[in-house]
């Protein structure tokens, strides 16, 4: 049996990192409590912040979790309770995927700083973010996207005079539908 405290955390540490590893994939619309089934974390290093119960991952760095695959320069995974709670990945830029269930259509989107809240499903993209879905992209300073409930806010960003530019997508045969559409 081990007696030393911080050698037993670090072997438990070791062990959670190890099962983050071999997650397994699953949706986004799962509840709130499955949404850290399954994380996998690729990167060229990764150490474990004992202090802050965090992980730090750099170079090259590629998360996969339900379905969503996270890439950038460096990723810090912030854990509580034996639970991801704060994915932050930054990049130049770093880069987010997802597949959309039932659609040809997935969510894509590129920021400086990419920041997932698996419990929220809140997904913050800061920096020269962009996220496209069917067809339709939004360009801005911020852009907060809920996945499980398909909201999004954007910001612009007055210090640079950045504006949130959103392009529709608008099928041909909802425009063939109403003749007296402009």
């Amino acid at each position: 049996m081990i007696e030393n405290t911080s050698l037993r955390q670090w072997i438990y540490a070791a062990a959670f990192a190890f099962g983050l590893l071999h997650g397994i994939s699953a949706t986004a619309e799962e509840s709130a409590a499955d949404q850290n089934d399954g994380l996998t974390i690729e990167g060229d290093s990764a150490v474990f912040l004992q202090a802050q119960n965090s992980i730090e991952y750099s170079g090259n760095v590629v998360a996969f979790m339900n379905g969503m695959r996270i890439n950038g320069d460096r990723v810090l995974v912030q854990m509580s309770d034996d639970r991801v709670e704060r994915i932050t990945t930054s990049g130049q830029p770093a880069s987010f995927w997802q597949e959309q269930s039932g659609s040809t259509e997935d969510t894509t989107a590129r920021a400086e700083t990419i920041v997932y809240l698996p419990s929220s499903g809140l997904l913050e993209l800061v920096g020269g973010a962009s996220l496209i879905q069917a067809g339709n992209e939004v360009r801005s300073a911020l852009i907060r996207y809920n996945l499980i409930e398909r909201q999004l806010d954007a910001r612009g960003d007055k210090e640079t005079s950045e504006r949130v530019r959103m392009q529709l997508s608008i099928p041909a045969s909802a425009t063939d539908t109403n003749p007296s559409a402009p």
